[in-house]
Formats: structure tokens, C-alpha cells, sequence
């Protein structure tokens, strides 16, 4: 049976019907129908209905008001939407229900409260728009006002897009219906993790109009834009999206700059993920390059360290610029010490501001402003004491809002409630008004004490008390030993299990002044907050600004700590593509533990370096302290190393490590062809590629085959600067074929079978895999060792006629492995009947000094498997329990 209440419900619900309402309820947040099953199974929370006796009951579910942005959080990070319905106070005349209104609608890539996002983190909102051959797009802060747009044109847009999106990884992507249905946006979807579709319906001109509603201006051209009418649009989807969800037209969005692929390093997800920039492989903060740099006093600042790494610079003014910064604060330890704490404990402008645009910052929010813009003035000293060209912009606009500090500190108290409808805001003489009605609310109270102390007296009731709730008001509690002493003057107003609660008419009265006048100040007070407020909001643009210098003050000091901690140095940057590093280092490791620093050297004679050597030798961690060092110096920060010359590097690709992707149903081997694909691709001269291993998901051979194919291009056609760390020996012998492809190798010192680890890398390739040595380091039994000794010695005698490559092909120079297919296993001593046919001709049995089990046969067996070098440390690990199963008689090997 459909209800007044049900039928409002229906109505508000068919204007967001791809949201979660949360429909207010008295103290409780309602959901119905399909909502309340999806929001009991996210939530965690118990599943009832509504009219349950009926034919066809209404599924319910409900939250507190009090804690719902828990809940809201949770729904959020589930991917879903949710609409907010909020109950009005009083009835409206002549009606009879309470009306509901909705106030805001919460989306994953439209929130800015600290609450749902964290202070470090940003929800980011993408919106895209397509044409024939061009598209435009823009992504968008809603916590700081901060967005960024491009157009790319040409077959490749798509490609250039989705690198986009997985640079920003926005939690939302914003399109008309007919754009997101089109099935090159679906691929792209489906390779973006986390990233939910919304669908938007706006016309061209509406667009534009909503960006300069939101910009408060009457045309585009002051921001670069107007010759990027695609990317405008794009801006002006975002804009008029967030102004549906926020019901508000005073989007705060205040900075928009043009990301040009011309003017920034590019850097994909795999690129980001692989390299831990800003989170470790599993996911932690702690333990990636962000976490070990970060020396942040701020919100802001560490935000936009965030963005700078994400961000390199391609410009060698701006990069110079920056590092003229962090050298003049590493040579001034005084003035650096005293600008990081001026910083300390700083309050978070870029999001305040934004609050305050929205029209929702509090009375704490305004106090907050207060506070930070009364701190500028010790950091503008400090920011003028010297003459560096960024520092002195730094310092600039820092003072021009102090008489909004000045108003904000005379109008407001200097402890300040959440609230701002229930008084407490303003200082006593702010308004006479106000003071009024205070005055009224005291003079009441006193009466109130006055009255609890003569009935005291008057009625010999020590412990008689006059209280007040809600519900009743004002009374006189008096406990049930003192009833008798009751006078008849007092009326019964609620009765409790020890005390009853009485009213006079006299209390009745004064109750009526005192809420009055209370009711009426309250009112009084939330008018003027809001005006004040709005007074306030006129200077959001200012306060952002001031916002942006702080910040970056904030992370130059960051980079200049760390620099001056770890005896990092500037790197001089150059417009050719040579890559020289001195004792470099590794950022993130070196903080950890003794790091022994390397030599590289990438130039036109040596733009591909393909690096062997063992397991566990520190050719991962080259590969990657190359790739960082390079990232920092863009970024405008000082480098771990003796000395760097880094020549621009515009993307940095990376194939790394062995992962498959179940979700969209891609093997290991898969993966890794996609990511070199998109490398051979995408890949320019100026680009830095990093190949940690390629094809040991396949066959041997087939593995080769690949490796060498994707050497040959990425050195002659591509002309990348390349760093490929490969167990495939064969390729060595390509230095003598390829201009600019070098062998390295990582040293290892050997003294009979003891192994060290030098970590140290030099010219030439790696004689040796050392794999046996690496398998004793990682514990394998010594009799399981030894075995794989004497079988790796069979197998070298045996190849050694069959080596790959006598015909004199560039293979036939290459050291140490041979075809795993130019021999055969070894009948091995032990082995049971059922696996051994005496009469069968066959290798020669490998002397063993005494019979094994045939468990320890089989394990042997398993092992001759086995390529170690071309085995990452995971994969030998999985080996060694396997191992470990067999001897255990525990493994299905010795069913088959």
C-alpha cells in the first residue's frame, strides 16, 4: 500500500535513479526496494522491510544520521553512487508531511571532504569528449579547485588518452551516453582499475557557459584555453557535472592549466607501479619513493611533491628553476631549519578554500584561515632573506589577505563549536544585537540557579535540581525520598524510577524567555556567520594562490632536507640524450641500508646496455635507481649520486617483474607481450626503456627468439636509451652486430664454491649464470646441490657439441647457455621400475656415490627441469617448496 511518505520516496528516487537514496527518516537514514538489498549486502547491515504483512513487503535497510559518512565512505569505495535526502525541520503550512530535499548527491570522483578522501589522498573526476578524429579531455580535483586539460587528434588519441588515465587515475570518467557507448571507450575502461562510468548530457554552448559561470568570466582566452576548444569543453562537462552533484553553480574551480605532452614526462601506470614511485608493489605508501623523500610539513605540500613526481618537467628553465631553488636552501641550513618551522603544523588553505567556495565551510574552517594566514608573515621574512627567483615568487601575494585575518580574528571566538545554527560563534561586542540576546539567555540562567537554591533552601531538598532536555524543557527534579515535601504550587511533568520532575508556572514562563531570546541569537548568529562567511569567500581565488606558494615553499624545503641528509647532488640537465651518472644510488634503498653506488653511461655509443649476470647480483635495482634518478631530476629535486648529467627523458617505459592479470583473463606471458607492444609503440630516441627479462613465460627457444627480436628493434629502429637485463646469454654476441648496444654484467666474486655478491657493474658480459651457487645460498639441501652439479656438468658435456649458433651467426658468440633441447636427461640412479626400462638405450648414468630414494630420484629429475637462469627469485623459491613436496612424497610429479 503506497503511503505520502513512499510516494516522496518514489518521486525523488526516479530523478537519481542510478544512486543509492539515503532518505531521512527521523534519526535514521531509510533505504527501500533494491536500494536497501544493495546496501545491506555493501554495508554490512541488517536487511528488514516494510509493511511486512502485506502481499508484496518493502525491503528496508537504515543507518544513523550521526555516522553516515562511514557509510557513505563504504558505499563510495564499492563504486556506487548515493543520493542525500534531508529531512526539513518543521512542517510547512497546510501540510501534513514533512517535505525531504535532496542536498547533495556523492559520487566517487566529485568529493572534497577530508573525511570520505584522506588529507594526502585526492578522489579525481575525468571528463571526456569525442569528435570524429579529436577528442578532448580534462581531469579535476574537487578538493582543490585544481584541473588539468588537453585534445590529442590523430589514430593515436586513444592510446594517448588512456595514458592519461592511468597517469591520473581518476575514481570517475565523465561522457555523454552516445560517447561512453562507442566500443574503443569500453576497452579503455576496461583497462583502467577503479574507475567508474557516469553518463552526462549537456549541449556545447551550456558547457562553455558553465566554465565561465565558474571561472566569473566572460570569455576563455585568459587561460590559454580558447585555442583548445576541446579541451575548454572538456572542462566545462566536468564543471557543469559537478555542479548537478553539488547543486551549487559556485564550482571552486579556480586553476586550470594545459597538460602538453610537450611539457611533461610521461609516466603510465605499469611505469608507476613498477618503479613504486608512489606506492610499493603491495600496495603500502611506506617503502615507495614518495614516502622515502617526503619531508613535508603540510597537507598542500605533500600533495604536491604527490604531483611533481607524477610530473616530471620536460622544460630546462623550469627544471633549473626548481633546482636553483633546493641548491640556494641546501647551502642556507639556517634559513631552510627556520622556513620548515614557520611551515610545521600549517593548516590546509588549498582545502579550506574549498570549503569555503562550496558554501560549507564551519565557524573552526573560518578560524582555521585565521590561523594560517596569521603565519605567513614569519614566512615571508624568511622567503625574502635571499634573492633566488623562485623563493622570491614564493613570497609573493603572501601578506595581501591579512585584513581578512584581522576580521576573522575580531568576529569570531578563539575556541569555536562544530556547529554553526546553535551560537557560540562570535565574540562578545561583535554585535549589540546579538549581545541582546545573550544577555537575556544569561540573566535566565541566573534566574534558573537562583531558583534551584532558594527551593533548595525553601523546601529542605538539598539535592533538588532544575534541568533541562529537549523534550520538556525546563524542571524541577526532585527524588522520591522528598516527595512528601512537594509543594501543591509544583505540577507533575514526568515521572522517573527514583525522582519525579515538576513544573510551575513561573518556570513555564521564564522557560519561554529564555528559549526565545536563545532561539533568537541562535538565529542572529548563523545570520551573521553567513555573511561573514561570504565576506570570506570573495578571496577564495587569493586564497588559493597563497595556497600554491606555501605548498610549493613546503616541498622545496622537502627536497633540499633530504638532499642535504643524504648527500644528494644537482643533476645538470641537457637537451641531448645522454644519461651520466656517477656512484649512483638507489633513493628508496639507500635510506635503508648499505647501497653499493654504480657508474652508467648511455650515450650514442652506448644506448643499449643489455646486462647479465645472476639472480640476486642488484640488476633490478640498477635498472631502477637509473629510472628514479632520472624522475627526481625532472622533478626538480637534487639526485643520490656523485655527479649526473641527464640528458631529458620524456617517457620512461618499463618491463618489469612476471604477473598475470586473472580479472581480464591475461597469463603471465600475455602481460608482458601487451607491455612490450605498447613500449615498441610508444617509445621515442628521447624515451628511457627498462626490459627487466623478456620470454621466460614461454618456451625456450620461443623466449629467445622474442628477446632478441625486441633487442634488435628497440636498438636500431626505436633508438631508445635502453637498460635490458636479460638471462639469455645468446644475446651477448649482438654487441658485435648492433651499433650501440654494450654488454654489462654484474661482478660477483666466486672462491671455490662460495659466492659474493659484489653488487658492483662493469663492462662485458657475465661468464656465468652461477645458478647452483645461487640455489645453495637459498638453502636447497646439500645433497640436492651437489646432485644439480653433476648433472649441470653432464649437460654441458653434452652440449657442447650441439651449442647454439656454430653456423657463425651472432649467437655462436654468446657465453655460457645452451639449448635446453640439444641434450637428454640422464637416467638417474633410483629411479623406480616403473619409470626405468633396463632394455632402453640412453645416456650414460651420472655417478651419484650412493643409490637415492626414488623420491629424492624424482626431485632430482624435477630440478634437471629446471633453467635457472631464467629463473626470477620468486620462481626459484615456488621451486624449492615444490621440491621440498616431492621429497616429502607430498607432490602429484610422482603420480604421473
Amino acid at each position: 500500500m503506497s503511503t505520502p511518505m513512499m510516494e516522496q520516496f518514489h518521486a525523488i528516487k526516479a530523478e537519481h535513479p542510478d544512486t543509492v537514496l539515503f532518505f531521512r527518516m527521523g534519526d535514521f537514514y531509510e533505504m527501500f526496494h533494491d536500494d536497501a538489498v544493495l546496501a545491506s549486502d555493501v554495508l554490512g547491515i541488517t536487511l528488514t522491510s516494510r509493511e511486512k504483512n502485506s502481499d508484496n513487503p518493502v525491503p528496508m535497510a537504515g543507518v544513523p544520521w550521526h555516522s553516515v559518512e562511514g557509510y557513505l565512505q563504504k558505499m563510495l569505495k564499492a563504486g556506487y553512487k548515493v543520493t542525500l535526502c534531508e529531512q526539513e525541520d518543521e512542517l510547512r503550512p497546510g501540510e501534513k508531511l514533512l517535505q525531504r530535499v535532496v542536498t547533495r548527491v556523492y559520487t566517487p570522483g566529485s568529493l572534497y571532504e577530508e573525511s570520505l578522501i584522506g588529507e594526502e589522498s585526492s578522489a579525481l573526476l575525468s571528463a571526456v569528449i569525442l569528435q570524429s578524429d579529436s577528442l578532448g579531455w580534462s581531469v579535476v580535483d574537487p578538493s582543490t579547485g585544481r584541473a588539468w586539460a588537453g585534445e590529442f587528434t590523430g589514430a593515436g588519441r586513444f592510446d594517448r588518452l588512456l595514458d592519461e588515465l592511468l597517469r591520473w587515475q581518476p575514481r570517475e570518467l565523465v561522457m555523454s551516453r552516445n560517447d561512453a557507448s562507442s566500443d574503443v571507450v569500453k576497452s579503455i575502461l576496461a583497462s583502467v582499475d577503479n574507475l567508474t562510468l557516469s553518463t552526462h548530457e549537456v549541449p556545447r554552448k551550456a558547457r562553455l557557459e558553465s566554465l565561465k559561470s565558474v571561472l566569473e568570466v566572460a570569455d576563455l582566452g585568459h587561460i590559454d584555453l580558447d585555442s583548445k576548444p576541446m579541451a575548454m569543453e572538456a572542462c566545462g562537462m566536468a564543471t557543469s557535472y559537478l555542479s548537478r552533484l553539488h547543486l551549487t553553480a559556485t564550482v571552486p574551480l579556480r586553476d586550470i592549466e594545459f597538460a602538453e605532452e610537450q611539457r611533461y614526462m610521461v609516466l603510465d601506470e605499469t611505469t608507476l607501479r613498477n618503479l613504486e614511485v608512489t606506492h610499493t608493489l603491495g600496495g603500502d605508501k611506506q617503502g615507495s619513493l614518495l614516502s622515502s623523500i617526503d619531508a613535508t610539513r603540510t597537507w598542500m605540500g605533500r600533495r604536491m611533491l604527490r604531483q611533481w613526481l607524477l610530473m616530471p618537467l620536460l622544460d630546462r628553465q623550469e627544471i633549473a628553476k626548481r633546482h636553483g631553488a633546493v641548491s640556494s636552501l641546501v647551502n642556507a641550513n639556517r634559513r631552510l631549519r627556520n622556513l620548515r618551522e614557520a611551515l610545521k603544523g600549517g593548516r590546509d588553505l588549498e582545502r579550506l578554500s574549498t570549503r569555503l567556495a562550496y558554501g560549507r565551510a564551519n565557524g573552526r574552517d573560518l578560524g582555521a584561515i585565521s590561523d594560517a594566514l596569521a603565519r605567513l608573515p614569519s614566512l615571508h621574512a624568511i622567503l625574502t632573506e635571499g634573492s633566488d627567483e623562485l623563493l622570491v615568487e614564493c613570497a609573493e601575494n603572501l601578506l595581501d589577505l591579512d585584513e581578512i585575518r584581522l576580521l576573522i580574528s575580531e568576529a569570531l571566538n578563539d575556541e569555536l563549536p562544530v556547529t554553526i545554527r546553535e551560537g557560540g560563534l562570535f565574540k562578545q561586542g561583535w554585535s549589540q544585537k546579538l549581545d541582546t540576546h545573550r544577555s537575556a539567555v544569561a540573566e535566565g540562567k541566573e534566574w534558573l540557579d537562583n531558583l534551584e537554591a532558594t527551593e533548595r533552601e525553601r523546601l529542605e531538598i538539598p539535592r533538588l535540581k532544575v534541568k533541562y532536555n529537549r523534550q520538556f524543557g525546563y524542571f524541577i527534579e526532585i527524588s522520591n525520598a522528598h516527595l512528601d515535601k512537594v509543594p501543591e504550587e509544583y505540577t507533575r511533568r514526568q515521572t522517573l524510577v527514583n525522582a519525579e520532575r515538576y513544573v510551575t508556572e513561573e518556570l513555564k514562563e521564564k522557560e519561554e524567555l529564555i528559549l526565545n531570546a536563545k532561539g533568537r541569537g541562535n538565529e542572529l548568529e548563523y545570520a551573521l556567520f553567513r555573511e561573514l562567511r561570504d565576506q570570506v569567500k570573495v578571496h577564495c581565488q587569493a586564497l588559493s594562490l597563497i595556497a600554491r606558494k606555501v605548498a610549493t615553499t613546503d616541498v622545496l624545503c622537502s627536497l633540499a632536507h633530504h638532499a642535504r641528509r643524504f648527500g644528494w647532488t644537482r643533476p645538470e640537465m641537457s637537451e641531448d640524450e645522454k644519461l651520466d651518472i656517477k656512484a649512483g644510488r638507489h633513493p628508496v634503498l639507500e635510506a635503508s641500508a648499505s647501497f653499493v653506488p654504480n657508474d652508467l653511461t648511455l650515450d650514442k655509443k652506448r644506448r643499449f646496455l643489455l646486462l647479465t649476470g645472476p639472480n640476486m647480483g642488484g640488476k633490478s635495482t640498477y635498472l631502477r635507481q637509473t629510472a628514479l634518478i632520472s624522475i627526481l631530476a625532472q622533478a626538480g629535486s637534487f639526485v643520490p649520486a656523485e655527479r649526473a648529467r641527464i640528458g631529458l627523458v620524456d617517457r620512461v617505459f618499463t618491463r618489469v617483474g612476471a604477473h598475470d592479470d586473472i580479472r581480464r583473463g591475461r597469463s603471465t606471458f600475455m602481460v608482458e607481450m601487451i607491455e612490450v607492444a605498447h613500449i615498441l609503440r610508444r617509445a621515442t630516441s628521447r624515451s628511457l626503456v627498462l626490459l627487466d627479462e623478456i620470454g621466460r613465460g614461454t618456451s625456450t627457444f620461443d623466449g629467445l627468439a622474442i628477446a632478441w627480436a625486441v633487442t634488435e628493434d628497440v636498438a636500431t629502429r626505436v633508438g631508445s636509451r635502453c637498460l635490458f637485463a636479460t638471462h639469455y646469454h645468446q644475446l651477448v654476441g649482438l654487441e658485435a652486430e648492433i651499433e650501440g648496444l654494450v654488454n654489462v654484467h654484474v661482478q660477483v666474486a666466486q672462491s671455490g664454491d662460495e659466492l659474493k655478491f659484489l653488487y658492483t657493474v662493469g663492462d662485458g658480459p657475465c661468464d656465468d649464470s652461477y645458478g647452483v651457487q645461487v640455489a645453495a645460498l637459498a638453502g636447497l639441501p646439500a645433497h640436492v646441490v651437489e646432485r644439480a652439479r653433476d648433472l649441470l656438468l653432464f649437460l654441458e658435456t653434452q652440449a657442447e657439441g650441439a651449442r647454439a649458433g656454430e653456423d657463425g651467426t651472432p649467437l655462436s658468440r654468446g657465453v655460457g647457455q645452451s639449448s635446453l633441447f640439444g641434450w637428454m636427461l640422464p637416467k638417474v640412479v633410483g629411479a623406480t621400475p616403473e619409470t626405468e626400462d633396463a632394455d632402453t638405450e640412453g645416456p650414460a648414468e651420472v655417478p651419484m656415490g650412493a643409490r637415492l630414494e626414488p623420491t629424492e630420484a624424482a626431485a632430482l629429475a624435477r630440478l634437471a627441469e629446471m633453467d635457472p637462469d631464467a629463473m626470477s627469485p620468486r620462481e626459484a623459491m615456488d621451486l624449492i617448496y615444490e621440491l621440498k613436496g616431492i621429497l616429502r612424497g607430498q607432490h602429484e610429479w610422482l603420480e604421473e
